[in-house]
Parts: C-alpha cells; structure tokens; sequence
C-alpha cells in the first residue's frame, strides 16, 4: 500500500464518489464486472477501506459509473454545438461520429451489465432503467438536430432521430464484425437517399 493510498486527501462523500466513478470508467470499459474492489481502489490512488465509505459494495460503484458513463449531458451538447450554417450532410456525419463512440461505450457497458450475477437485481435495474431514461434523451436531441432543417425530410424529426439512431447503434452490436460496420458517411447516405438504385422501379 502506497503513502497515497494511506492517506487519501479528505473529500466529502459526493466528491470522493466522484473521483472513484471517474477513475473507474476506464477500467470498467477494459475489464468488465470482473475488476475488484483493489483494482478499483488503485485506480483511484486510495486505500480499499476508502471505497467502502462512500459506497456499500462493487455493485453500487459499477451501477454508477455505468451512469456516469452514459450520462446524455455531454453528448446531447456535442450535438447542439455543430454548426448551424454547414451542410445538412456535415452536421449529420458529425452527429454520427459523437453517437458511434458513444454506442461503443454503451455497447461494452450492456455487455457489462448481462455478465453481473448479483442477488441485488434493484440496483441493476436501475441501471437498465437509467440506460433507458438516456436513449430517450438521446433520441430528442437528435430529433432537433433534424427539426434544424424540417423541409428536407419527409418524414418528422422524432421519426427521422429514430432512423438514424437506429443505423448508428446498430454498429455497437457485439454480433458485428469490424468491417461489416458502417462508417459516419455512409451511415448519413442511407438515412439521405436509402439503399434502393435511383433506376429501380417502385415495388407495388
């Protein structure tokens, strides 16, 4: 055990569970459910009895770091600081790079959070709630991103925010390959102009 860990600054309790969540995201990402509460402790550069002050077990540190980690906060204000006065397609592929890492994060996370085997099913549900709670955060922002330009679409923002979402997430899938995934420019051209040849025939 290091001096630092020893003797860890004093922090209020809001703090220090501050500090511990965000020294363990990275982790949680790298290794899962299966981190202890030593490599949780080291992470954060304070004794093991430290993490036990401010939180009652491992579970309630990964149910909130999983939060922390798909707060919409951030993302919804990437998203609101594209410019305005740049090409609809420009704005839409800048969306979609913010949103592909971020689903790779909430992709490791879900993972995460099938693999934990806890008789505390109330705070996982929580977190499956919260993951919930921010999808639909998510889909409003985008929904605005597209009210930007409302004559350019035939369908509604919320529709369209739902479409592109859907494109977007799909390639955190743990089913997809690398290179079957689809990259921010393509990504845009299907919700723009669709899969279908321009010189197809309509399908009665």
């Amino acid at each position: 055990m290091t001096a630092t860990q020893r003797r860890a600054k004093p922090l209020p309790p809001d703090d220090r569970r501050r500090e511990i969540v965000e020294a363990v995201v990275p982790l949680l990402l790298e290794k899962g459910s299966t981190l202890s509460t030593r490599e949780i402790a080291d992470a954060a550069g304070i004794a093991e009895g430290t993490v036990f002050s401010v939180f009652p077990d491992k579970v309630s540190v990964i149910v909130e770091a999983i939060k922390a980690t798909v707060d919409p906060e951030s993302t919804r204000g990437a998203l609101a600081r594209i410019p305005v006065n740049i090409p609809v397609e420009e704005q839409l592929e800048q969306a979609a790079g913010v949103l592909m890492e971020r689903g790779e994060r909430i992709g490791i996370l879900v993972g995460v959070l099938r693999t934990m085997q806890t008789t505390e099913a109330e705070k996982l549900e929580g977190a499956h709630r919260y993951l919930k709670e921010s999808h639909a955060s998510m889909l409003c922002a985008l929904a605005e991103l597209f009210d930007r330009h409302p004559d350019q679409f035939k369908t509604t923002p919320a529709r369209a925010a739902v479409v592109f979402w859907g494109l977007v997430f799909a390639n955190a899938h743990f089913l997809m390959e690398d290179e079957d995934k689809l990259g921010a420019p393509a990504v845009v051209d299907i919700v723009l102009h669709g899969i279908a040849s321009q010189d197809s025939e309509s399908v009665a």
